[in-house]
């Protein structure tokens, strides 16, 4: 981080405040704090959020900035907005990145690092993508969330949102510091994340009150679904599913592209035992 983005960061440091005011003409929900356990000294910090509506960001720096006193610099993947909220984004922070460019997704890693070595905290949403599902508590997580704190030295806050439209009331559930390091095996790393942020959602659903299978209405929660997406037309649906990770669960999956390449003598070596 240059002095130029030093002295940027301290304005919007300065600002926060008044811009988190400024939200309320878009945030309707009130915000319940579950818990808000105690961060690990001297490490920098970031937030990993469940992400299922076009409030989640300013609700999230809500409850971060109630938390723990911080302000997020917030991991976006380029996309259409509404201009209040490209307004709300140059004031607090916001990283972009293309998502489907592998290129800017390395050169993104370098920029998030040296934020995080100059002690400013992130907001990642490692799902990538809006969860719409009506029962996969979390989707599949991208890895550069875990490059990323174990080059940094970061630890990693698991942070839930779940809403209730009925009560328009919003619970955030903070889960605690998980630290990854040199020694981490990545792939239980993600898992590891991707499991306490769907304890955490699961422990929210756990003191609603309790539905039998067959009096669960499935045509209300499509509809809450098409209620999010109304909720923010600049949504493009169809490419949002586009990016949503798509982990290689079995051998199977990973020797597919197999079966559709017709032998040769270029490609016969992907062939051997």
């Amino acid at each position: 981080m240059d002095s130029r983005s030093r002295i940027v960061a301290g304005l919007r440091n300065i600002i926060h405040p008044i811009v988190l005011l400024l939200t309320k003409t878009r945030v309707k929900y009130k915000i319940h704090i579950e818990n808000a356990p105690v961060l690990l000294l001297d490490k920098p910090v970031i937030f990993a959020v469940n992400h299922t509506n076009s409030v989640d960001i300013p609700i999230a720096a809500k409850a971060i900035s109630r938390s723990y006193q911080f302000r997020c610099d917030v991991l976006l993947g380029k996309q259409r907005l509404w201009l209040s909220d490209k307004l709300f984004f140059f004031l607090n922070g916001a990283i972009w990145v293309d998502r489907k460019s592998k290129q800017e997704m390395t050169a993104v890693k370098k920029t998030l690092i040296d934020y995080l070595n100059e002690k400013q905290a992130i907001m990642w949403f490692p799902e990538g993508t809006w969860n719409l599902t009506d029962n996969l508590l979390m989707l599949p997580l991208k890895w550069g969330i875990i490059d990323v704190a174990v080059q940094s030295g970061a630890q990693i806050i698991p942070v839930i949102l779940d809403y209730d439209r009925k009560t328009m009331k919003c619970c955030v559930n903070f889960g605690i510091p998980i630290a990854p390091d040199e020694t981490t095996d990545k792939a239980d790393a993600i898992r590891e994340l991707r499991d306490t942020m769907a304890t955490l959602r699961w422990e929210l659903w756990e003191k609603q009150a309790p539905l039998k299978r067959d009096e669960v209405d499935r045509a209300a929660l499509k509809e809450d679904i098409f209620v999010a997406l109304k909720e923010y037309p600049p949504l493009d649906w169809d490419y949002e599913q586009t990016v949503i990770f798509q982990p290689h669960t079995s051998p199977q999956d990973v020797f597919a592209h197999l079966d559709n390449l017709i032998p040769c003598r270029e490609n016969a070596f992907l062939f051997r035992k």
